[in-house]
């Protein structure tokens, strides 16, 4: 079972109903594709700053191979390492793209795939909706005992022991 993120639009979108039909659900799993394509996924999803900063990584490297000799097993372990990153981060990236757009953290839904996961959001988000929430109750004072016991430890109640 997976867990998926999802992200609801800025306030001002559109009433409750329209921002639970533009949520994004993102996925808490390793992502694939941004680790075999890296910068073009990067580039797919519009993550402009984490490409800038992949491109200028993949530069560095570049010039440290030529400029001090480093060898081809390095700069391969260190693509190595900078696809592992953006595999196991890329879906944090887009949210946290989207947590810099305004979008919010509305569920964490755990389900099998992407279909169950929407069922299960737009279930719990729609429920919400109908069934006004309830106010918590509210617990009666206690009451003090009539005679001054003395207290022992630190709990205020003596127990005779």
């Amino acid at each position: 079972m997976a867990f998926y993120t999802v992200m609801i639009p800025p306030p001002g979108s559109g009433g409750p109903r329209e921002e639970i039909e533009q949520a994004r659900l993102l996925p808490e799993t390793f992502t694939w594709s941004a680790f075999v394509l890296g910068g073009f996924w990067l580039l797919f999803n519009r993550l402009w700053l984490a490409t800038a900063v992949f491109a200028l990584l993949w530069g560095a490297l570049f010039y440290v191979q030529s400029r001090f000799g480093l060898s081809t097993g390095a700069l391969i372990l260190a693509h190595w390492a900078l696809a592992l990153f953006l595999g196991f981060e890329g879906q944090n990236l887009i949210a946290r793209k989207l947590a810099r757009q305004g979008w919010r953290l509305a569920d964490v839904v755990e389900a099998r795939g992407l279909p169950e996961a929407e069922r299960r959001y737009f279930e719990r988000a729609l429920a919400g909706e109908v069934v006004p929430p309830r106010a918590a109750p509210v617990a009666p004072a206690r009451q003090q005992p009539a005679a001054s016991l003395p207290i022992i430890g630190l709990f205020p109640e003596a127990r005779g022991r």
